[in-house]
This record gives C-alpha cells, sequence and structure tokens, in this order.
C-alpha cells in the first residue's frame, strides 16, 4: 500500500543547552532535534588530524588488469568489499584485488543507462544495489550475478540508497516541480519487492525544485542531492535546500536534523555540503567570499572553524580535501597525479623535510600504466 507524508515541522522553541557555547542552538525536543550553527558567532578555529577522527590508515592499489580499469571517481564501501567506477560498476576486494564487473551500460535485464548513480554494497545480506538514471534499482550478488530490480514505479532522478535495520531499502532523490506523477522525495521498498503497491512515498514541499527555468531551459539536473552514510542515519540534503534532513523510513517521515545559518551577504552564493559523521558535523561552504569548513562536535555542541587538514597517517601532508563514503575517509588517484601532487606539496612547503626521503621513496612506486591508488582511513565510530 503507498503512503504520502508532508513533512512534521519540529515545534519553534528555540534553546541554548546550559553551558553550551551559543553558536550551536537546538530546536525541537530530545525525540526530534534540529542543530542550528550561527556561521557569524563561529569564532574558533582549530586544525584537523585525520587521526582524530579515523584509523586504520591503509594505501590501496588496484588491480592493474585491463578489466579491472576504470577512471577515479565517488566510491562505495563495506567492510571487506569496495565498489569503483560507474560505467561500468567494478567490486574489489579491501585490498583492490578485482572481483567483478557489476552489470552493465544499457537498456536490458541488469544493465542500467548512462551510468550508475549511487551503489550499495548489502555485504551481510549478499547482494550489490545500484541506482541508474532510470526508473528501476538493480541488485546482483556478490560474485556480480544479476538479482533482480526494484521498481518503484517512478522515474528516479539522481537517486541516493540506503539499507534499514529491518532489511528494507530506501532512496531519496530529486523532486521537480513539473512531474506531477513524479512528486516524491524519499521512498522505502522490500528487497524481494516485485509489486510497486508495497512502495511507501513521502513528499515535502521544502524539497522542490524546477525542471525548467523562466526561459525554457532545463537546469534541474545542475542541482545535486548528497548522502555519504558515514552513520546509521539516513541524512541526506540538496544544493538548493539548506538542511540536512533525516529520512524516518520506520514512521515514513522526514525530520530535520542539521543546518548552517548563514547571512545572505556572507554567504555570497555558496552551497554547503553536510557530512553527517559518527562523532561531527562538518559543513563545507563551497564558493562565495567566505568559503571554508566548520566542525561541530555531537556532544558537546561545540562548533569551530576548521584550520588545517592534516593527514598525520601519510605523511602529514596538509591542504589536500577527504572524500567521505560509508564510513571511510580517502582519496583516489591516478598514480602520476599522485606523484605530481606529492611533488608539488614539497615544492609548496606541504610536506615536511622529515618526510621527504620517505616520500621519494613513495613516489618511485607510481608509474604510468598502473590502475589508481587509494589512501584511506576508516572513521572512529
Amino acid at each position: 500500500m503507498k503512503h504520502n507524508y508532508i513533512l512534521l515541522l519540529l515545534p519553534a522553541i528555540l534553546w541554548s543547552c546550559s553551558g553550551k557555547p551559543l553558536n550551536v542552538k537546538i530546536v525541537g525536543s530530545d525525540a526530534s532535534q534540529l542543530m542550528i550553527v550561527d556561521e557569524a558567532k563561529v569564532s574558533d578555529t582549530r586544525d584537523i588530524r585525520l587521526s582524530d577522527i579515523a584509523s586504520d590508515f591503509r594505501v590501496v592499489r588496484f588491480d592493474n588488469r585491463e578489466e579491472a580499469l576504470f577512471r577515479p571517481g565517488m566510491l562505495s564501501f563495506s567492510d571487506n568489499y569496495i565498489i569503483a567506477g560507474k560505467e561500468p560498476v567494478k567490486l574489489f576486494d579491501r585490498d583492490g584485488r578485482y572481483i567483478c564487473d557489476v552489470g552493465a551500460i544499457g537498456n536490458g535485464p541488469g544493465e542500467y543507462p548512462i551510468g550508475a548513480y549511487d551503489v550499495l554494497i548489502d555485504e551481510e545480506g549478499g547482494q550489490i544495489y545500484v541506482a541508474g538514471f532510470n526508473n528501476k534499482i538493480n541488485s546482483y550478488d556478490l560474485q556480480g550475478n544479476f538479482t533482480g530490480e526494484a521498481k518503484i514505479g517512478r522515474k528516479l532522478n539522481k537517486g541516493k540508497l540506503f539499507k534499514n535495520a529491518d532489511a528494507t531499502i530506501s532512496t531519496v532523490q530529486l523532486c521537480f516541480s513539473e512531474q506531477d506523477d513524479n512528486q516524491f522525495v524519499a521512498a522505502t521498498f522490500p528487497t524481494s519487492m516485485n509489486d510497486t503497491d508495497t512502495v511507501s512515498y513521502v513528499f515535502s514541499p521544502y524539497l522542490v525544485a524546477n525542471l525548467v527555468d523562466d526561459t525554457g531551459a532545463t537546469v534541474g539536473f545542475n542541482n545535486e542531492i548528497f548522502s555519504y552514510r558515514c552513520t546509521d542515519t539516513p541524512t541526506f540534503h540538496t544544493t538548493f535546500n539548506d538542511t540536512l534532513y533525516n529520512y524516518n523510513a520506520e514512521a515514513n517521515r522526514l525530520e530535520a536534523v542539521y543546518t548552517l545559518d548563514m547571512d545572505i551577504e556572507r554567504k555570497d552564493g555558496a552551497f554547503f555540503v553536510y557530512y553527517d559523521l559518527p562523532h561531527h558535523m562538518l559543513t563545507y561552504i563551497v564558493g562565495g567570499a567566505n568559503k571554508g569548513k566548520i566542525m561541530v562536535d555531537k556532544s558537546t555542541r561545540e562548533a569551530w572553524r576548521v584550520g588545517k587538514c592534516i593527514n598525520d597517517f601519510f605523511f602529514n601532508l596538509d591542504g589536500w580535501g577527504w572524500s567521505m563514503h560509508d564510513g571511510y575517509v580517502y582519496g583516489i588517484y591516478e598514480p602520476l597525479e599522485l606523484k605530481s601532487r606529492l611533488e608539488d606539496a614539497i615544492a609548496d612547503g606541504k610536506i615536511g623535510s622529515e618526510h621527504h626521503e620517505a616520500v621519494e621513496r613513495f613516489m618511485t612506486t607510481l608509474h604510468l600504466i598502473d590502475n589508481n591508488v587509494m589512501i584511506v582511513a576508516k572513521l572512529r565510530s
């Protein structure tokens, strides 16, 4: 049976925890809280070391066989597997050994057009779920064999996937005002489903964008929907809405959980990228005159601006961005790109002289014909 819900608004009661900094406030009750960070009042600046938030650092060199090659991009992880590539999706073990392709580009059974937008590894259930640019989500076993498709009954616009505690799968997507037959933001379905009557949908007017602008140009897909699955909570946000939401699949409800409150002049056209981490909320302010990063400790509700990001596992490297997905922090590079970046880091003083000899030895292992190299650590939970 299909269900549709509108976002339940939190009570309009604003309070600040006793003894906590005034730059972080809470709306709501203990059962449903929205954390609001006042950007203008965040004055403290601290450096972050990768070891502060992660452990089990490794360098992974992906299999060099021709069938294992892929272009660097967003990766998906489980304890023992890595998904890389989109055209097609490729499955590796945690050490980078190639296992198989997962599906293929196309419109037939087990195929996905254009490429994969999101991939979810359900290692416990022995399944891989691939959301493509269409109205189906394909499933495969851990040997890459096609096991079925979940027809959610509606078009999926840049869908992101989650596994729920009850073994159902949820998806969130971009919702466009012009698509009258596709008015949903999130949906949940059983993994064994073969009937769209078992799908539960949820809609929110706050998470609807225009597909076409006033000139008739298609602009809706210029927006993005972000979700990094770094906690057990299925949180997501979009480029056109400054709030991070939790999709409560059990209640089939969207819940606002976090936002950065930034003055429109200071925002200066920027957008936010939120990382919901096990112990912190990390905000990237992308673009504008006041770009940067703000981190919040979830337990103490302290907020500060991030100064240097130092990889103290990897030559104390300063200044490289970190990608995060499925509970891992990583960077993925073509070998010569990584070598060039390390040479530039030495030249720019981003790597101390005490590490130069070790860096030079490491660079001799990077070769043009090799597959990609990943530096990765597991977020502390």
